[in-house]
């Protein structure tokens, strides 16, 4: 952090940005120190990462993937930033400090919008399921119903949706690295079993206890941190095949309408 020479604030209050996903609403400004006649790099990214996989899943890891920015622009002193475009972005300096963004529409990390609700489905539907959701020409309605069938009630199947999407929302306040929170490996596991019983680090490792209920069995969970040129938030879950009993014992009991709320 020493070695940046500059520093990023709403430009609307001049408060510092200290979180690592902003709104295509967000406008901010450059704040350079020291050097101000240095010149800092904005690179814009897609977003193409695939959600998190099973916690069971022992497919190998893609290979690391190399990114070319779709857009590049020069920044000085007191520019104001406008993101028009949903993307990853990468601020860079000629120093080599650089520091990532991730930006989305909407009132993110809320879910607010129709087609925000059907992606994190996908640890709890099939693929048929999410194929219908995507092609509904109602997806709001066509979401409802699948929680409506879940639930077996109204009141129920909105006690469902209410659960559901606060885990998401806060997945995604929590764990938003270069994809969004609930994309995430921790994000997955958050929306799916919840608040751990304890959470411990020692170095790069982040472990997860689900003590033993009425409800669920005893699981821990093993995140390790992965160097990423985007963000620090990012941890990958240990995935192991004992996870499957677990893993499936716990979506069935969401899509019996069963989950301890």
């Amino acid at each position: 952090m020493l070695q940046k020479n500059y520093s990023l604030v709403h430009a609307n209050t001049g408060h510092s940005v200290l979180k690592t996903y902003l709104t295509t609403n967000d406008k901010l400004m450059v704040q350079t120190h020291g050097d101000s006649g240095s010149t800092l790099t904005l690179e814009r990214f897609e977003l193409d990462f695939m959600p998190a996989s099973p916690p069971m899943s022992m497919r190998k890891p893609s290979v690391p993937r190399t990114l070319s920015p779709i857009s590049t622009r020069s920044l000085t002193a007191s520019d104001t930033l406008i993101f028009d475009n949903e993307g990853l972005y990468l601020l860079k300096t000629e120093k080599g400090f650089a520091n990532g963004l991730l930006v989305l529409a909407g009132n993110y990390p809320q879910v607010t919008r129709a087609e925000e609700l059907i992606p994190p489905l996908i640890y709890l539907t099939t693929s048929q399921e999410r194929e219908e959701l995507m092609q509904a020409k109602e997806p709001k309605a066509a979401v409802d119903n699948f929680w409506l069938s879940v639930g077996g009630s109204e009141r129920q199947g909105r006690a469902l949706i209410k659960e559901f999407y606060s885990r998401v929302e806060r997945a995604n306040k929590l764990y938003t690295a270069h994809k969004a929170g609930w994309a995430t490996d921790r994000g997955m596991v958050y929306i799916i079993y919840g608040q751990p019983s304890s959470i411990s680090q020692v170095g790069p490792n982040i472990t997860w206890i689900y003590r033993e209920s009425e409800t669920a069995p005893y699981i821990k969970f093993v995140f390790t941190k992965k160097e990423n040129n985007f963000t620090e938030n990012y941890y990958e879950l240990i995935r192991r095949r004992e996870y499957e009993d677990s893993w499936y014992s716990t979506v069935a009991k969401w899509r019996a309408g069963k989950i301890n709320l």
